[in-house]
């Protein structure tokens, strides 16, 4: 396993990545990468910090299993519920990224967002894509 400081580095690569990629709508996406072996100690990106300048060291390092290390007000509560309970869960799953990009929300948003293999370029996503039908607003409360 990578040492905490490259998952930093790494991480904030991914960050500047997406920011050159246009995946940056708003300042509700986060990234995390787990630094422990069980999961539960994450790197999280900071709240309304724009993707294009984090950097290592902006990084906060989060505990799913202490909720003083949401309580300090450096990370945003839907950041803490989704990748908290993701990292705790799945161990195995040692990256989490969690982005709202325009072309995505709109499907969203359609009475269907269903994507159907209709073309070579939707077909790519054919039984690949998960969907939330029962959305019940903000995602800020631990199961």
């Amino acid at each position: 396993m990578l040492n905490e400081q490259q998952i930093r580095i790494d991480l904030a690569a991914a960050f500047r990545a997406c920011a050159k990629l246009g995946l940056h709508e708003g300042v509700a996406n986060h990234f995390s990468a787990a630094v422990s072996e069980d999961g539960k100690k994450f790197l999280l990106n900071p709240k309304w910090m724009h993707f294009s300048r984090i950097k290592a060291s902006d990084l906060v390092l989060v505990d799913a299993d202490d909720p003083q290390s949401f309580n300090r007000g450096e990370i945003d509560s839907t950041a803490w519920t989704i990748h908290g309970q993701i990292h705790s869960m799945r161990p195995d799953i040692r990256v989490v990224m969690h982005l709202h990009p325009i072309y995505t929300t709109t499907l969203s948003c359609l009475k269907n967002p269903t994507i159907l293999p209709i073309d070579q370029n939707s077909a790519r996503y054919f039984q690949r894509v998960a969907y939330d039908f029962n959305y019940s607003g903000m995602a800020d409360q631990r199961a």
